[in-house]
C-alpha cells in the first residue's frame, strides 16, 4: 500500500515537473553561437514560426537576422510588420516545412525552404545566410534575406 502511494506521488511530481519544464523551456529564446549550422539556424526560425505564438516566433526570427539584414529591415517593432504583408503572412504558424541546401561555402549558404501555410498553400521561399565577419558575433551563421514566395499548391 505504501508503495503505491509512492509510486503516484512521485509520478505526480514527474508530470507537473513536465508541464512546468515545457512552460519555462518555451519561453525561452534559442540564442545564435558559432556551432549552429547554417539549415540548423534556417530550422530555429521555422520552428518559432510555426511555434503557434506569434510574437515570440517573429522575434527568434529577429534574433538570428544577420546585422545587416537588422541594418535594412529596422528595428524589431518594423521587422514585425513584414509578417503582416502577403509575401510573409504565409510563414506565420505553418504547419510543415523541408529544407533543401542549394549552394554552400565558407560564408554563404542559401536553401530552397518548402513550406505548407495553415490555409493548406505551399510555398517554396529562397533562404540565404552568411557568417558574420566581425564583432561580437563573429563565426555565427545568420540570415541575410528571404525571398517573396513562390506558390506552388494546395495541400490534400
Amino acid at each position: 500500500m505504501y508503495n503505491k502511494k509512492k509510486i503516484k506521488f512521485s509520478a505526480a511530481l514527474f508530470f507537473m515537473f513536465v508541464i512546468i519544464s515545457k512552460q519555462v523551456f518555451s519561453e525561452a529564446f534559442i540564442e545564435p553561437n558559432n556551432n549552429y549550422t547554417p539549415q540548423e539556424v534556417v530550422e530555429i526560425q521555422l520552428l518559432g514560426l510555426q511555434s503557434g505564438d506569434t510574437g515570440k516566433g517573429i522575434e527568434q526570427v529577429w534574433i538570428f537576422a544577420h546585422p545587416n539584414n537588422k541594418r535594412a529591415t529596422g528595428p524589431l517593432a518594423r521587422f514585425r510588420t513584414l509578417f503582416e504583408m502577403p509575401s510573409y503572412s504565409p510563414l506565420i504558424n505553418l504547419q510543415s516545412y523541408s529544407i533543401e541546401l542549394i549552394n554552400e561555402t565558407a560564408i554563404e549558404s542559401q536553401f530552397i525552404v518548402s513550406i505548407i501555410a495553415d490555409d493548406g498553400i505551399s510555398y517554396d521561399y529562397f533562404w540565404a545566410l552568411e557568417k558574420v565577419l566581425t564583432g561580437e558575433q563573429a563565426g555565427f551563421w545568420m540570415t541575410t534575406m528571404v525571398s517573396s514566395p513562390r506558390q506552388m499548391s494546395r495541400s490534400s
